[in-house]
């Protein structure tokens, strides 16, 4: 069964009356309260106009922002735990453990780009002459490797970077005009909205008049029936 709220809202100075209906519940437990229909009439309700309800409303935005932030420990519980094993490849589980864990990536080890001479004891020692050559050639290579990408940077690095400048730019005139699309789309929606309720807000005003007017005339007459039935009752006992 559907259930049905009113409630006022703020937006950009504006206040709107709102019915809510939840409709049928999602399988978060935390969405199931938030799929609502809003029917609002923007343009045309005045109530926000009076400081006493511009308290209510700022006080019930205040509690609904307070809920905002989900307990950690329920936020997830309803989904099944999950582990990937990406394909058994090892090196991934492992670095999908160590970020699960929190534990921060080692630093990169420059000394094996160092070249040591042996020295001391290690100074005849063959192993020791022979490890300082592997660190002669990877260093080589290193310096090698940074030669070859700072003649690339220097042939092709002003090139790419006038394309790469030029790929944003393209972007950002998209998503300008985008913008600029919906913005227009936005509007047309808002004046038309405006157009349509001000034409009828007279008739509006008035059945809100009436509306009022028929639960003050409600009230009265369910005050003269208490007042009735307490003569009744009184006259009762007095006959007896």
């Amino acid at each position: 069964m559907s259930h049905f709220y009113k409630i006022y809202f703020v937006h950009h100075s504006h206040c709107y009356y709102c019915s809510l209906q939840l409709m049928a519940p999602s399988s978060c437990p935390l969405l199931a309260e938030s799929r609502t229909l809003i029917d609002s009439l923007g343009y045309v309700d005045t109530e926000y106009n009076s400081p006493a309800n511009q308290q209510q409303v700022q006080a019930q935005i205040r509690a609904e922002m307070a809920t905002f932030s989900p307990p950690d420990d329920k936020y997830l519980s309803f989904l099944p735990s999950y582990t990937p094993s990406f394909g058994g490849r090892t090196r991934l589980q492992t670095e999908f453990k160590r970020v699960a864990a929190n534990v921060p990536l080692d630093a990169i080890d420059m000394n094996r780009y160092q070249v040591k001479q042996p020295t001391g004891k290690h100074a005849e020692s063959l192993e020791a002459w022979e490890d300082s050559i592997k660190q002669l050639q990877v260093a080589v290579e290193h310096q090698s490797n940074r030669v070859v990408n700072l003649e690339l940077q220097q042939g092709y690095g002003t090139k790419l970077a006038k394309v790469r400048a030029a790929v944003l730019d393209g972007m950002n005139a998209q998503c300008e005009r985008a913008v600029k699309e919906t913005k227009a789309a936005s509007d047309k929606t808002n004046v038309s909205r405006q157009q349509d309720q001000m034409r009828n807000a007279a008739k509006l005003h008035n059945y809100q008049s009436r509306y009022y007017e028929l639960l003050a005339k409600n009230a009265a007459i369910k005050r003269a029936c208490v007042q009735q039935e307490q003569r009744q009752q009184k006259k009762v006992k007095t006959e007896a």
